[in-house]
């Protein structure tokens, strides 16, 4: 019996994993340290900017192929790359490439940190804005025209972050991801006037629909071809209004993507496709320093076309192409293209000088340059050989130096050594100061730290007084968490962290099936269980690897889709009849409550990919497919979650109505509605994986006899690989955000964030629910075995008694029968005492749910302690900042909503109030 105070450190552990996760990432992910103010560089007014205006026109997740490769729907701004009217660029974006980190980075000029990741889904005014920070909108703002005004259209992001900026502006919501075609027309309806006007000096813009249809379907969705070719028509529009329209004649316009996706539709990572955006310069004037270059181009692996710069670049380029100052914090350097559209190239230079002057100042508050000049006397003449970066750069500095007095003396002859030192200096700077800089804060590391150590040592004192026994269950669930925290001190298996636990997985459940052949079972149906699980493991990518099983068969279902969904229709149909064989209604009556459902979950799923992945339903009928669209989906699905909430109710209420032996088909019923709710979140590649994991679970429940700590590990290893079978990784590019918004109208942060994290987590939800059935399957065979034993043992108990009655009616003839009968008596006492407990269910979810909260404990604490450990090595903000956002979706969500929280309540309702 698990007694109150054991309760009590269970709960205090449960509580003190996710609080000092928290409490470890608010000191871990903070903003960039605060660093003295370079010096300011005085504009030289002399140099005469080409420009006097701008249009900014982002498009979210513009991916370079989309502009620059075949298969395009940017068709006109193709024909202005070969004209020479427009100068394409790869701009490459930081990581992470998302839409609030990679706006700060094109406006700011600076590499953004993780912690824009928590403002990015927050979607908070007063967290998001940047309060007196220096941007190249304010400068154009405060040095350009005063009487001409900034203008903005499009997502609310800009407006969070400056919202002192802009003079005229309408924003949109951008969160609303199914919206993809609305929220652009919000933005386009106000270019004609625009257009028109001429009291704006800058006229921003941020398109979300491209972005919102990776989301929804990849970039290869059906609607990702139109939506391109509207965006290029905005773009048409925009060109020839600067052709067309007097005031519009010096307008610069730039087209930009803030960041790329993956091949998921997804960002956020720092894969080729998330970091490599397009950029594109327009102009008519830009026909005077080009004659255009051949576009469309064939598709690259690395998404690499034209010149690749940095994203940060844009805001030098800007400053001196329309003749304001650079923002004293900007990493960019502006790039020599651009020179010979000064007045004189001499004035292209020059700005070119400015910027690399402002780029050393910034250097400098890093540095002590003085010292790093004294380093750079080691260095040859090409500045190689020198010992540090920092001595590398004063070498190249020198001969920035030199190379200029050269210039100023030898005049055009000597322009060109000048920009390739210029270049080759701001190269260096840049890549110096655009490491992430650590602001950690040691204090909070440390309460979390020792926060997960007083959890796991409340979890063993729990454990002990449980008396846990060492079993293949318990020293497997050893072996498995010590070799899993071991791998969090290294960079690529943290990466690639899904091949531990597809291999982790194959072994246990290999080694449970060899139980079975043990018990004379036929070898084939005890290798089963391995097969399945190889089988979820070829169903999508994870990590970095390439694996040309899965690409084989997404190919294959997406060439036929009909047979994609031949293959999740037994998903559902296993759900309808488990539904009825449990509902406990009478096989008529629970037929008619489970089939509906099932078909409306059906429907729905249909409905939905309609909607988004048109292409997966090219085979239905078009009157049907026209009749999805008009289906209204939220209300469809508001009727599902009632229609399920009366199925749940009408199971607790058997709880009341029925004999204990009905505790499994409560617990089956409960379980397998959610199941259907599961599906409703899934993509429909991933229904496939249902049946599946519903095989598997089959074979566990009636081909092995697991004991408590085995199921706990059973639960736990498949939990862990069915993340990664199902898509994820430990990228933050993996979050799928396509199922988060069902049911849910406008932007509710909180049911949204809950149901987007549940969306990537229905492998772990569904097997951790599983382990529950598993576990109170274990629990009954193991109360029938002891009651069986009890009846044995109570036999023979009563009849040593009678036995005993009979001898003490002849002890008094026995001169030394009290020796005797003594004897019978301890004899008797001892075979009482041999009578095996009933095991309880609260002993059994209180060692189930030990252990998953040991893990979860333990393996948070290895990737804190990998954090602190290898603090100054690069990994941590390109390996170890995205597993460790990951740690904390772990913790909050699957161990203490999930674990505790849900298994906890279900537990309880089915089994123990039962």
């Amino acid at each position: 019996m698990v007694r109150l105070h054991q309760k009590v450190l269970l709960l205090a552990a449960n509580m003190l994993v996710p609080i000092g996760a928290l409490i470890f990432m608010t000191g871990f992910f903070r903003g960039r340290p605060s660093t003295p103010t370079p010096s300011e560089i005085i504009p030289d007014r002399e140099i005469v900017a080409p420009f006097n205006k701008v249009v900014f026109m982002v498009i979210d997740a513009l991916r370079s192929d989309f502009v620059y490769a075949e298969n395009s729907g940017f068709t006109f701004t193709q024909e202005l790359i070969g004209s020479g009217a427009a100068v394409p660029f790869t701009a490459r974006a930081a990581s992470p490439t998302l839409t609030m980190s990679r706006i700060k980075a094109m406006t700011q000029g600076t590499s953004q940190t993780f912690l824009d990741l928590w403002l990015n889904i927050a979607n908070s005014p007063n967290a998001a804005r940047q309060n007196n920070v220096d941007t190249w909108l304010s400068r154009l703002k405060t040095e350009r025209d005063p009487d001409k005004k900034m203008v903005y259209y499009g997502t609310k992001t800009w407006l969070m972050l400056y919202p002192e900026i802009f003079d005229r502006h309408d924003g949109v919501d951008s969160y609303y991801v199914p919206d993809f075609t609305i929220v652009d027309q919000n933005i386009t309806r106000h270019i004609p006037g625009e257009m028109q006007r001429d009291d704006w000096k800058a006229l921003v813009m941020h398109f979300p629909g491209l972005d919102h249809v990776a989301h929804q379907g990849g970039p290869y969705s059906a609607h990702m071809l139109p939506k391109q070719k509207q965006l290029d028509g905005v773009v048409q529009q925009i060109y020839n209004a600067i052709e067309q329209q007097p005031h519009m004649k010096d307008t610069l316009f730039i087209l930009a993507g803030d960041h790329g996706m993956n091949e998921k539709g997804n960002h956020g990572g720092s894969a080729p496709g998330e970091i490599a955006s397009a950029l594109t310069f327009i102009s008519p004037k830009f026909r005077s320093i080009s004659k255009g270059v051949e576009c469309p181009l064939k598709a690259t692996k690395n998404y690499e076309y034209y010149s690749v710069i940095e994203q940060v670049d844009v805001v030098p380029i800007l400053s001196g192409l329309l003749g304001f100052s650079i923002p004293v914090n900007s990493l960019g350097m502006f790039v020599s293209d651009f020179v010979q559209l000064f007045r004189t190239p001499d004035d292209g230079i020059r700005f070119m000088l400015r910027n690399a002057q402002q780029m050393l100042n910034l250097f400098k508050t890093k540095v002590d340059f003085d010292s790093v000049v004294e380093e750079s006397s080691v260095c040859d003449m090409s500045c190689l050989g020198c010992l540090t970066d920092e001595g590398e750069i004063a070498c190249l500095w020198g001969k920035v130096a030199h190379a200029k007095d050269e210039w100023e003396k030898a005049g055009e002859t000597g322009s060109k050594v000048l920009v390739k030192a210029i270049d080759d200096f701001s190269r260096a700077v840049q890549r110096s100061l655009s490491v992430p800089l650590n602001n950690l804060h040691t204090t909070r590391l440390l309460i979390g730290i020792t926060s997960l150590v007083v959890a796991m040592i409340l979890l063993l004192i729990g454990a002990s007084l449980s008396h846990i026994t060492l079993d293949s269950g318990i020293l497997g669930f050893g072996l498995v968490a010590s070799l899993h925290a071991a791998t969090m001190f290294v960079s690529n298996l943290v990466e690639e962290e899904h091949h531990y636990w597809y291999w982790a997985s194959l072994a246990w459940t290999a080694y449970l099936g060899s139980k079975s052949i043990s018990r004379d079972q036929f070898w084939l149906w005890a290798v089963m269980p391995t097969i399945l699980q190889y089988l979820t493991q070829c169903w999508n990518q994870s990590g970095d690897t390439t694996y040309p099983m899965v690409d084989l068969i997404h190919d294959f279902l997406f060439d036929y889709p009909l047979l994609l969904w031949v293959l999740a229709l037994p998903a559902y149909i296993l759900s309808s009849n488990s539904l009825a064989n449990n509902l406990g209604m009478g096989s008529l009556v629970s037929r008619v409550i489970s089939v509906p459902l099932c078909i409306m979950a059906v429907a729905f799923k249909l409905c939905v990919t309609q909607r988004d992945n048109p292409e997966l339903l090219a085979f239905v009928p078009q009157w049907l497919r026209l009749a999805m669209l008009e289906v209204d989906q939220t209300q469809l699905l508001r009727i599902i979650w009632t229609y399920m909430l009366g199925c749940a109710i009408c199971l607790v209420a058997q709880l009341k109505l029925s004999s204990r032996a009905k505790k499994r088909d409560v617990m089956n019923g409960a379980l397998e509605l959610a199941n259907i709710y599961l599906m409703l979140q899934s993509r429909p590649k991933n229904l496939i994986l249902y049946p599946i994991f519903d095989l598997q679970l089959q074979w566990f429940l009636h081909s092995t006899t697991l004991t408590s700590s085995e199921v706990s590990l059973t639960s736990l290893v498949l939990a862990q690989s069915s993340f990664y079978a199902s898509g994820g990784s430990n990228s933050v590019a993996s979050l799928d955000i396509t199922n988060g918004f069902n049911g849910i109208q406008g932007y509710n942060v909180t049911a949204v964030f809950l149901q987007t994290v549940l969306s990537n987590w229905v492998g772990p939800v569904w097997w951790t629910l599983g382990g529950l059935r598993l576990l109170l399957a274990w629990l009954e065979n193991s109360q029938q075995t002891a009651k069986h034993q009890n009846g044995s043992v109570t036999t023979n108990s009563k009849a040593i008694q009678n036995g005993n009655g009979h001898t003490n009616r002849h002890a008094k003839a026995l001169s030394n029968g009290n020796g005797a009968v003594n004897g019978d008596k301890s004899s008797t006492k001892s075979k009482a005492r041999a009578v095996p407990a009933l095991p309880g269910s609260g002993d059994a979810f209180f060692g189930y749910l030990t252990i998953q909260t040991f893990y979860t404990a333990s393996s948070s604490l290895a990737v804190m302690l990998a954090c602190v450990w290898l603090r100054d090595d690069p990994s941590l903000w390109t390996v170890l900042a995205p597993k460790y956002v990951y740690v904390g979706l772990w913790t909050v969500f699957q161990q203490l909503l999930v674990n505790f929280g849900l298994c906890t309540l279900v537990w309880w309702v089915v089994v123990s109030s039962s």
